[in-house]
């Protein structure tokens, strides 16, 4: 009994030792150095990650996503633009770039990256409001005003979707 025992144990061991690893994708290191709160470590992962692979759109989020809260947002805007490159017609990387360049008080900058991601995204609220705020700011009226009334709509929507 002692002996089948410890072959089963022996076996397990031999078994768990034998069992694929999965190496990490990469970026799963500056990911990890990101949440960690770890930024340079981060930043050049990411960027041996990038070297890689250079046209991975998630790689690029991510490096841009690491530079804004790094407080490098030339460096996040230069990855998005990269990403942009690759996938002109992904307009989740319009409103990223919209955003940053929202944030930095380029409105006319973020307009143009708003007016991009809503006509890829017309259901997207983000793009939408952004388009409307941006556009008001810039003093397109005309544009503003038909922004905020799709901006009521799609809100209208989405509220009677989560009351049903």
């Amino acid at each position: 009994m002692h002996r089948l025992a410890l072959s089963i144990i022996s076996l397990g061991f031999l078994f768990a030792c034998a069992a694929p690893t999965r190496s990490p994708a990469p970026g799963d290191i500056a990911a990890a150095y990101q949440s960690a709160g770890r930024l340079p470590e981060a930043s050049r992962e990411i960027e041996l990650a990038i070297r890689v692979r250079p046209q991975d759109i998630s790689l690029r989020r991510l490096a841009a996503r690491i530079y804004i809260e790094a407080n490098d947002s030339d460096r996040a805007i230069a990855h998005l633009e990269s990403a942009i490159q690759f996938a002109p017609r992904d307009g989740a990387l319009w409103i990223d770039l919209a955003e940053i360049e929202r944030d930095r008080q380029n409105i006319a900058d973020a307009y143009v990256a708003f007016r991009r991601a809503s006509t890829l995204e017309p259901t997207d609220l983000r793009a939408v409001s952004g388009l409307a705020l941006s556009a008001e700011n810039l003093g397109f009226s005309e544009e503003a005003s038909a922004a905020y009334a799709r901006w009521a709509e799609l809100k209208l929507s989405l509220e009677s979707e989560a009351s049903q």
